[in-house]
């Protein structure tokens, strides 16, 4: 499975920008390890954005940016996207012949979701299609049949027992065959939860939870999960919700282990930027232990 890490050039995390430099040795390391990046029409429209990308020799998969810019009340022109990309494909990413971009979704519209997957296709631009929760499963199956890849969004705001609801039935019902295998390529758009990436065959999945995290003070530990480092943080003194108020020996192995990952604590728990480096590593990692290649639903437990 592919995770994207998303905003990087959004947050001016670019190798020439100012939050790299502030980086040391092996956070710089950290960073350049980065392999998949999503970034959102919405914040890297700008000539500016895209010289950024280019200078990095970077390849990106290009959301719309259609909830972004419904959340702060704009509106993403479909003309102007297609000229975009066409201007723009050298910095967005291919597998396989399917162009990375998605199609500018008609929030809370599924008709205009696909009105606009023909609009762009009339432009010359062929997108991601995108199948959004509580859809009318017909849309799924249209795209389904007609594309090699597609993508699943409208998650971010649904809890994770109502998303494992709706996946269980999308890919035992529409996405897998018999066997289990999945019928075409599949993307979650903003999965949030490491047990939902792992739970189904996704061939790609972006996250912003490695930013979030660590502008809230917290790292993923490899092995240990979500910690709170911030010497910032008021958690910092509620016992068992701070690495500082941990037992002694749960803290000190954490702290070594964080050690022998070559990162320097005192820095996680100050710097905003080693933060980003370490959760940016620390995640992609994750991603790659999702190796999930059918999907099996979980049978239930007497007790």
């Amino acid at each position: 499975m592919k995770l994207y890490l998303a905003g990087f050039y959004a947050s001016n995390f670019n190798l020439e920008g100012n939050v790299f430099k502030k980086l040391d040795e092996r956070e710089k390391e950290a960073r350049l390890s980065i392999e998949h990046n999503l970034e959102s029409y919405h914040y890297i429209y700008r000539q500016s954005a895209v010289d950024k990308l280019r200078q990095d020799k970077k390849q990106v998969f290009l959301d719309s940016g259609a909830f972004s810019a419904f959340t702060k009340g704009a509106k993403v022109d479909v003309k102007a996207y297609c000229e975009y990309i066409h201007r723009n494909t050298d910095i967005i990413e291919n597998v396989e012949g399917s162009l990375c971009a998605s199609v500018l979704d008609g929030i809370g519209d599924p008709l205009k979701t696909y009105q606009n997957q023909t609009i762009m296709e009339g432009y010359g631009v062929r997108p991601l299609p995108c199948f959004h929760y509580g859809e009318d499963e017909r849309y799924l199956e249209h795209y389904i049949a007609n594309y090699d890849y597609i993508t699943l969004g409208g998650m971010v705001p649904i809890s994770t027992p109502q998303l494992i609801h709706w996946l269980d039935r999308l890919w035992e019902r529409h996405l897998c065959d018999a066997s289990g295998n999945p019928r075409v390529k599949v993307h979650g758009f903003g999965l949030t939860s490491l047990p939902l990436m792992k739970r189904y065959p996704w061939y790609s999945v972006d996250s912003s939870t490695w930013v979030m995290w660590s502008a809230n003070g917290m790292l993923l530990v490899p092995g240990v999960g979500q910690v709170n480092v911030s010497s910032k943080s008021s958690s910092r003194k509620i016992e068992g919700q701070h690495l500082n108020t941990y037992t002694a020996p749960q803290r000190q192995a954490i702290i070594d282990q964080i050690k022998a990952l070559g990162f320097d604590p005192d820095r996680l728990a100050d710097e905003y930027c080693s933060r980003w480096a370490f959760n940016a590593w620390s995640f992609q990692e994750e991603g790659k232990l999702s190796t999930m290649t059918k999907f099996v639903r979980p049978q239930p437990e007497l007790f």
